[in-house]
């Protein structure tokens, strides 16, 4: 695993050349037998050719793969972010998945604490883009590609007019463990532990907020340049972004400082007060005719504590539930 953003594009590089390695080829077609996969491709046509969907759908599936990281915008979360990140994602969010919320239409990013696991495996990172089924599909006619959602419920097939954010989550030793593909307009899905699902709360949640301005900003941006002997390389192997590195940190406003004096207390730590989400109007005017938008805002009233010691979040989990029914 790396240990400073500066190495997050000579990993890409990596992660490029692995995706398209028949070992990691072999994974894909594995997971697509079982049923462990996002997406499920079906070939249409003689049986010769639907016995060949698996394979198809797997080179298809590493061809995009290698295609994202090469348009992705490289993010790293510090780790006073992704503590933030992982306490706010525990209460789910509510609303529908926007476009707008993606910080890149293609983007990698790695956080310095590990967003979920899974069978002794951490994810630390993940890489995502906007997509539809075209962009999966055959171009030479050998016949047609549908493509399956797995979810819950079973297989739900995709109309050629889905729109949505793919995601791949990787661990330490750049293994995919899972991928997850959300539709734009429905919300996310349950987040069930140790699976896809809530790791995607814990993305989606970094991008609330990192998108969040004005008052409300809890995120800083700070970017890294590639070096131009960097640059070349990128650009020898068809990477198409300019490999700078953004660095994702807790905004200035809420290193609270601890207050001066000979009775001031020696914290050791900072913490977050209570994250919460607040569903917010952004254009209050058409409220009353119900033309207005609503999106949700992420509000740790403030985090406390010191600016230099590090961010610790209580392990407590509150559970809301319907309360029990009255015995008569």
């Amino acid at each position: 695993m790396i240990t400073s953003p500066t190495e997050l594009p000579d990993l890409r590089l990596r992660m490029r050349e692995h995706v398209m390695t028949s070992k990691w080829g072999h994974e894909i077609v594995h997971r697509l037998d079982e049923g462990k996969a996002a997406l499920t491709p079906r070939l249409t046509g003689p049986p010769r050719i639907r016995r060949a969907s698996t394979v198809t759908g797997a080179l298809l599936m590493a061809r995009r793969e290698e295609q994202r990281l090469g348009e992705a915008q490289l993010y790293w979360v510090d780790q006073d972010m992704s503590t933030l990140a992982l306490a706010a994602a525990a209460t789910p969010s509510r609303e529908p998945v926007m476009a707008r919320r993606m910080p890149a239409e293609s983007g990698l990013m790695v956080f310095c604490e590990p967003i979920g696991g899974r069978g002794g495996e951490q994810v630390v990172a993940v890489s995502w883009s906007h997509w539809t089924p075209q962009d999966l599909g055959l171009e030479d006619g050998s016949g047609l590609l549908t493509w399956s959602l797995n979810t819950l419920g079973g297989a739900v097939p995709l109309h050629p007019g889905f729109d949505g954010v793919w995601l791949t989550y990787w661990t330490p030793q750049l293994v995919p463990l899972a991928e997850s593909v959300l539709p734009f307009g429905q919300p996310l899905p349950l987040p069930r532990p140790d699976t896809a699902e809530q790791w995607a709360h814990v993305v989606y949640t970094s991008w609330q907020l990192m998108a969040q301005t004005g008052n409300a900003r809890l995120a800083a941006l700070e970017e890294l340049t590639r070096t131009r002997h960097g640059r070349k390389r990128d650009q020898r192997a068809d990477i198409e972004d300019s490999s700078a590195v953004r660095l994702v940190r807790v905004h200035t406003r809420q290193r609270a400082i601890a207050p001066a004096g000979h009775d001031a207390p020696q914290w050791t730590s900072r913490w977050p007060v209570r994250p919460y989400r607040r569903n917010t109007c952004l254009n209050s005017r058409l409220h009353a005719d119900g033309g207005c938008e609503h999106e949700e805002r992420i509000v740790p009233a403030h985090i406390k504590g010191p600016a230099d010691k590090p961010l610790k979040v209580n392990t407590r989990v509150n559970v809301w539930d319907s309360p029990p029914p009255t015995k008569s």
